[in-house]
């Protein structure tokens, strides 16, 4: 019996280092999980069922496949209706990669030979290529005149000098707005470090140095920090918010890094954008209570801890994340047919929105096939969820993917209350 335990826990440490090989090689080769665990055991925020979670969990395993059978039909007929779509494209495949009021410029190509006077155009050979013309420098100089009377004499007590004002930039450097546009664009939309867009400019004979770049890149976040402070101010009027805290590296020290942490919010229901919060790097639960302090609405998170305080907080829904939860099981679906059932009941779900979203379906009718589909698929998840919950031991990859599950199932379900 002792032998027998051994083997049992032997089996149990080999099946953890296993899952630790295959998660370093995702974390090389492929997609990382996300955030940190609940660290209860027993982090269980709720339960859709009050009361026999097995027995109802089996009387719903008969309605889950009819759910299953269509939900799936649904997405073949619209997978085969973007098969024809694109069919119907494969003429002139260049069509859908272009708007249709683009410029178009047309050069008249006569055969050798014509004569106008002798032949009449009956048709025409279009061919068509995308062009671009590359960007160019030039330097905008502003000649303010300066000017006075004719008759004035240099004897006279007061002569009259006329000049125009001094036009004013939003931040007074070397660079216009446009340039500067270009390179806060490059920088944190296209991801073009400051070092290669100098090198790049090089190539049209301005060298400006990396430094000065860097410089007016500073200056011109100070000068939109007050529509930084609008645009938060504007998104945490939203009734749905999304908001995730993301890791940076932040060089405040000489010769060092630190990791510090970034919080983002979003406005998912008018997508009026999204705006960064900076508290010190901090990633403590005193940032969202500052953040949020007086927000009415919902919020979007993952499960890390520090949004749980706000499951109590009269005037705040808070909403889970179906991606983070699959994430989990779908690192261990290869090896373990729990895990790859969980992920394959997630995948219907996610097809039933593909669905209501290809037909256009108003919220009316997003939430009534939420009600009717996605809440028994949900609900039969629980029941799975914590029937297999058992087989497994405390710090296995995939109990730490159901508890992970459990603490935030409620927050995830939400949605099917809503269209």
């Amino acid at each position: 019996k002792q032998k027998d335990e051994e083997l049992k826990q032997k089996d149990a440490e080999l099946a953890r280092k296993s899952q630790r090989i295959l998660e370093l090689e995702r974390m090389v080769f492929g997609r990382r999980s996300e955030k940190r665990l609940p660290e209860s055991p027993n982090g269980w925020a709720g339960s859709f069922f009050d009361k026999d979670w097995a027995k109802e969990g089996k009387q719903l395993s008969g309605e889950i496949p009819t759910i299953i059978k269509e939900v799936e039909k649904q997405a073949k007929q619209r997978r085969e209706a973007s098969c024809n779509a694109r069919s119907t494209r494969k003429g002139k495949p260049y069509a859908s990669y272009v708007p249709n009021d683009i410029e178009r410029v047309v050069t008249e190509i006569y055969p050798d030979g014509y004569d106008e006077n002798r032949m009449v155009i009956i048709g025409h050979d279009k061919t068509e290529h995308l062009c671009l013309r590359p960007s160019s420098f030039y330097v905008k100089v502003e000649d303010r005149i300066v000017c006075r009377l004719k008759d004035a004499k240099p004897t006279d007590a007061k002569i009259d000098i006329l000049e125009a004002p001094l036009q004013k930039q939003a931040v007074d450097c070397f660079a216009d707005a446009s340039l500067l546009a270009e390179i806060i664009t490059g920088k944190f939309v296209y991801h073009l470090p400051e070092y290669r867009q100098s090198t790049r400019w090089k190539e049209y004979g301005i060298n400006i140095p990396t430094s000065t770049i860097n410089s007016w890149v500073h200056s011109t976040a100070n000068a939109l920090y007050p529509l930084y402070k609008l645009q938060a101010k504007l998104i945490l009027q939203s009734p749905y918010l999304q908001v995730d805290e993301t890791s940076v590296q932040v060089a405040d020290r000489k010769g060092k890094t630190r990791k510090g942490y970034l919080w983002g919010v979003r406005d998912a229901l008018h997508c009026r954008g999204v705006f960064f919060h900076w508290k010190e790097g901090s990633r403590s639960g005193a940032v969202p209570d500052e953040l949020f302090k007086g927000y009415h609405g919902a919020i979007q998170s993952d499960g890390y801890e520090a949004y749980s305080r706000f499951e109590n907080v009269q005037g705040i829904e808070l909403l889970g994340c179906m991606a983070h939860v699959r994430r989990k099981f779908e690192h261990l679906s290869t090896n373990d047919k729990n895990a790859a059932h969980i992920v394959k009941m997630i995948a219907v779900l996610y097809e039933l929105e593909a669905n209501l979203k290809h037909s256009n379906a108003s919220y009316e009718e997003i939430q009534a096939e939420r009600k009717s589909k996605a809440y028994p698929i949900l609900k039969a998840l629980e029941a799975y969820m914590k029937e297999v919950h058992k087989e497994y031991l405390p710090g296995e990859a995939m109990e730490k993917a159901l508890r992970y599950a459990f603490a935030v199932w409620i927050r995830i379900s939400r949605y099917v209350q809503d269209g």
